[in-house]
């Protein structure tokens, strides 16, 4: 079989989901093909059929940036981006996104860094041009974060109208953000059959493969229909800094956030941020007062730690 046959039928398999297939087929022929040496390290990058192997992830999409294969350079940049198999190198990752520029998930991860200041100088404006461009190609995730802009008056002018026509086409082109965006401020789609902690078990889920910022929005969407599991997943993101830098600060504005749902635990490490001093000025006083409302509700280690600042 020759072997742009052979890539193409370990494309099928590897769409299909048939691993398995897909691995024996690319083991053949990786070294002679960019593309196959690219899902080969798609296979070792998440895992399908074969253990998580960030080096082998990197030797194979090192050797598609090698054959110019751009989705390949784009994962390479991914890797680096992340930290994952390399030294995290903000720089060397945009580098290579621009490298593989008739990639959409590159152009998307150069938005990406315009939009929050990575590496680069912070530009909204530029950030959305290249949304912008990207959905003249119906890019679905493109006209969510164009929705996003109207809506939150960030780099655009906020305007609701033209926020929900926007958030309303990415739906219609399948983004799952504009759904997770949808339940966040409480207009669940009618096509949105998913269960609140179906939603928390994707963004869980991606947690533990390190995709963070893919991540939160299925864990926001489960916070806003008060699931705590999730209030607390989120916190625990930036209290602990996972993958994000540690931020105290903003983890005590999570808990700040999802007050207003009266559960104990949020109660409880509002008192224990107040205690230590973890976020915002030490308050003995204050937290002796988020102690006793999580006691009230029964919770025993707001009932301990309240008995312990008082002393009785």
């Amino acid at each position: 079989m020759a072997r742009i046959e052979l890539v193409e039928k370990a494309k099928e398999a590897f769409i299909a989901k048939n691993y398995k297939d897909a691995y024996v087929l690319l083991k053949k022929i990786t070294k002679e093909s960019p593309e196959a040496a690219y899902y080969l390290g798609l296979m070792y990058y998440y895992g399908y059929y074969v253990s998580v192997d960030y080096n082998l992830a990197y030797s194979n999409f090192k050797q598609a940036w090698e054959g110019l294969f751009e989705e390949g350079i784009y994962m390479l940049g991914r890797m680096y981006e992340e930290g994952k198999g390399v030294d995290k190198n903000l720089e060397q990752a945009f580098k290579l996104y621009q490298a593989a520029i008739h990639s959409e998930n590159a152009k998307l991860r150069m938005a990406n860094f315009y939009e929050y200041g990575k590496y680069v100088d912070k530009s909204l404006t530029s950030a959305i041009k290249i949304y912008n461009e990207l959905q003249k190609n119906d890019n679905a995730y493109a006209m969510y974060k164009i929705g996003t802009f109207y809506f939150n008056g960030e780099g655009l002018k906020k305007d609701l109208n033209n926020a929900y026509k926007w958030l309303n086409k990415a739906l219609l082109a399948g983004s799952v953000e504009a759904m997770n965006h949808f339940r966040i401020i409480g207009t669940k789609s009618k096509t949105d059959v998913r269960s609140t902690s179906e939603i928390y078990n994707t963004g869980k889920s991606l947690v533990e493969k390190g995709l963070i910022e893919e991540a939160l929005p299925y864990l926001e969407a489960a916070a806003s229909e008060k699931y705590l599991p999730a209030i607390i997943q989120i916190y625990e993101i930036y209290k602990n800094g996972i993958v994000f830098e540690k931020d105290l600060v903003m983890a005590f504005k999570i808990l700040q956030k999802y007050e207003s749902y009266k559960e104990a635990k949020i109660y409880y490490l509002m008192g224990r941020a107040y205690e230590l001093g973890e976020g915002v000025d030490s308050s003995f006083v204050k937290a002796a007062k988020y102690y006793e409302l999580g006691a009230s509700l029964d919770y025993e280690p707001a009932k301990t730690a309240l008995r312990e600042i008082r002393g009785y």
